[in-house]
């Protein structure tokens, strides 16, 4: 009976102690794993872009220098003015430690290791906290975060800035910009050397969509410009009409266009204090009376034609404008115009930045003249792409509102417009 009970407290006291070491080792191992977790807490935090160990940056030569130094160290060459750069150093051994530019989907992308790149510019790719940089770890969605995740996004700083490179503010360089549109907007702008290079455009900068038929290319040289003209029929509603008058179909405006003549000179020259105040002259050489004169549209309430410019004699154009930075852009400008008897008001972006988005806006405001009055607003999404891709075509709608027809303002055309970025035009040289 003794050594039953012996048994029984034997057996009693190695139950006790595995129930003990197995409360030690619970106790332990949730400690470890709450230390665990606050560490990783610690390290990566939503909200500080600083503790990111998996991020993209959309980058730009012209936003800091270390974007340059960069290329320097992975010998990328030519240097690319715009590109995206991912990082991914979750993996505690730096071997498992890379860095991606362009598509990290893709097979042809260019990868080297975290450790390729020097310990300044890997701290400066750390602490960085513009826009441009995305966590690309998942990261814990709330009910709040369909309403305050784009603000999140927002930088004040980048709202307005200045410019970042010195070509957009000397006169002599201003004309330089790689974007060439479809319709309208700021010519395609092509240095030979700085200073001296040459532009080429359809539309004027201020026109939009099927709303002039003007084509020009132009030689700059030291803020001095001069030009020719002529016209695509084709590229204006109503340049070749069948009949002498026609109703204008809906959202498609026969009317309230500019038409231009065969053959023109412009000259211009942009102040040398500055790229703020461009003064220049236009005459018609070649009026092209051989084709028969725009389409004719009623206006129903009034009995009288549509208005539209047709370009004849000789005019004074200039564009007062203030080049600046919004929302992270590579170029903007606000600015007040004249040009071919108009007057015009507007904006004009391009690779804005906004909560992870990327496009172009323009917007331009025609005062009533020669033609009615009239708002164009164009935002063209630029970040369809992927890896190179991201920036080098834009695509998007084009709104054109003003008097029609029925004597009502409302949407007069509804198009496509499109832009493309033929080059870089890098410039070594960082201008900050």
């Amino acid at each position: 009976m003794v050594k039953n009970y012996s048994i029984k407290i034997k057996i009693n006291m190695v139950i006790n102690t595995k129930s003990f070491f197995a409360l030690i080792f619970i106790f332990f191992t949730g400690i470890f794993l709450f230390q665990q977790s606050s560490l990783n807490a610690q390290t990566e935090r939503e909200d500080d872009p600083r503790t990111w160990k998996y991020f993209k940056i959309f980058a730009r030569a012209q936003d800091d220098s270390v974007f340059i130094k960069l290329q320097n160290e992975l010998n990328i060459d030519p240097k690319l003015e715009s590109y995206v750069f991912i990082a991914n150093i979750m993996d505690p051994s730096p071997i498992n430690q890379y860095v991606v530019i362009g598509d990290e989907t893709s097979p042809d992308a260019s990868r080297f290791l975290w450790s390729d790149l020097s310990a300044d510019v890997q701290k400066a790719l750390l602490n960085w906290v513009g826009s441009n940089k995305e966590n690309l770890n998942k990261k814990k969605l709330t009910f709040t975060s369909v309403f305050f995740d784009v603000f999140r996004k927002i930088k004040v700083k980048e709202v307005i800035a200045p410019p970042a490179r010195e070509r957009d503010i000397l006169s002599t360089t201003a004309y330089i910009s790689p974007y060439f549109q479809i319709f309208g907007g700021d010519p395609l702008g092509v240095p030979i050397k700085k200073s001296v290079g040459f532009d080429f455009q359809l539309g004027t900068p201020y026109s939009g969509p099927m709303e002039t038929d003007i084509i020009g290319t132009s030689f700059h040289i030291l803020g001095f410009k001069v030009g020719v003209t002529s016209r695509i029929h084709e590229l204006a509603f109503g340049s070749l009409p069948d009949t002498d008058v026609t109703t204008s179909p809906d959202n498609l405006a026969y009317y309230n266009n500019l038409y231009s003549p065969d053959l023109g000179l412009a000259f211009s020259y942009v102040l040398p204090f500055g790229n703020f105040f461009e003064i220049g002259f236009f005459t018609t050489l070649d009026t092209g009376n051989f084709y028969s004169k725009p389409v004719k549209v009623l206006n129903e309430a009034t009995g009288q034609y549509m208005p539209n410019n047709i370009i004849r004699g000789n005019y004074t154009n200039f564009e007062f404008r203030y080049p600046f930075r919004a929302f992270g852009s590579t170029r903007s400008k606000i600015y007040f115009a004249q040009s071919f008897g108009e007057k015009h008001i507007g904006f004009a972006g391009r690779e804005l930045r906004f909560a992870g988005s990327q496009f172009d806006f323009r917007v331009d405001a025609t005062l009533s003249g020669k033609r009615n009055f009239q708002i164009l607003v164009e935002p063209l999404i630029s970040n369809i792409g992927e890896g190179f891709a991201l920036s080098s075509f834009a695509i998007g709608p084009s709104f054109r509102f003003g008097r029609k027809p029925d004597n009502k303002f409302g949407l007069m055309t509804i198009l496509v417009n499109m832009r493309l970025k033929i080059g870089d035009f890098f410039e070594e040289r960082g201008d900050r």
